[in-house]
């Protein structure tokens, strides 16, 4: 989820009758496929894939999740995916991630961030904006128990990545964002449960090498007010340059939404980078609001 790049990968009933009766109603399941969206390149995904998914809203509705994840290390993957000791570092970043049903079949999703990283080498510091998306979703193929969708968005420019706990000087370019989710409902000992898995490749302009993303996400519903979700995301780039040396991370994510009242819900949860090659090795808490309308 969100340190991720990068997203909850579902519609969230709250707790009211209907929730109450069938928290993951498959028969009320939509599908999506993204479609792109032109026009708002200042917006891209914040958290990204940790809030990207295969489910879509219905016409006219929407939801607004605003959140923060705080994270830092003082070790790091090398080329060589050992954890090695480097200057420390640490990040905070702060944004908004925004569905709203256009068709039954179409969402619309925008995720404007901010990220504040400082390093403990001299001069390695970002203020400003974070990667930001605009995008669609629309439905390719469903069925009583299953989901399959293809999202499309504009990426922004971007803060450096890390490599280890120093920054690459060359900021992330614009982009495009392509994936393709698939989820599956069923009950488990009559506890509803859905799994998800979504798989993406991301586009950037001024030579940087391309991302390949798999996301994957198991969550159920142990009472009908709390939501708990086991997510890991993986990145993982298509090449190398003298700028971008070649990078990949693999973060576990651990979370629980606990519906307040059935427009409100708070979540929270903690995250780690648990493999990787010339990435740091990120771990920290998130925080997060939810909205529905």
């Amino acid at each position: 989820m969100f340190p991720l790049d990068e997203q909850p990968p579902f519609q969230m009933k709250a707790h009211d009758e209907a929730a109450t009766e069938a928290p993951f109603s498959p028969g009320g399941w939509s599908f999506l496929i993204s479609a792109s969206v032109l026009g708002l390149a200042a917006l891209a995904p914040f958290w990204g894939s940790a809030w990207a998914g295969a489910f879509l809203l219905p016409p006219g509705a929407g939801q607004v999740i605003g959140g923060m994840t705080f994270s830092g290390s003082s070790r790091a993957f090398d080329a060589h995916g050992r954890v090695i000791p480097v200057p420390s570092y640490r990040k905070f970043e702060l944004g908004t991630y925004l569905e709203y049903g256009l068709h039954e079949r179409v969402t619309l999703v925008a995720s404007p961030s901010y990220d504040h990283i400082r390093s403990g080498k001299p001069g390695f510091t970002y203020d400003g904006l974070g990667q930001s998306m605009i995008g669609a979703r629309i439905g390719l193929l469903r069925s009583d128990w299953d989901i399959l969708s293809f999202e499309t968005s504009l990426l922004s420019p971007s803060p450096p990545f890390t490599q280890g706990a120093a920054l690459i000087q060359a900021r992330r370019a614009a982009g495009a964002d392509l994936h393709l989710a698939a989820a599956h409902g069923f009950k488990l000992e009559a506890v509803p449960v859905f799994l998800e898995a979504a798989f993406g490749y991301r586009f950037f302009g001024h030579a940087q090498p391309g991302e390949w993303h798999v996301d994957l996400t198991v969550g159920g519903r142990p009472i009908p007010r709390l939501l708990a979700l086991i997510q890991n995301f993986s990145t993982i780039f298509s090449n190398q340059t003298k700028v971008w040396p070649r990078q990949s991370w693999h973060k576990f994510q651990i979370s629980l939404v606990y519906d307040l009242t059935s427009q409100w819900s708070v979540q929270g949860g903690s995250f780690i980078t648990v493999a990787g090659t010339n990435a740091g090795r990120e771990f920290g808490p998130l925080l997060a609001l939810w909205y529905r309308f």
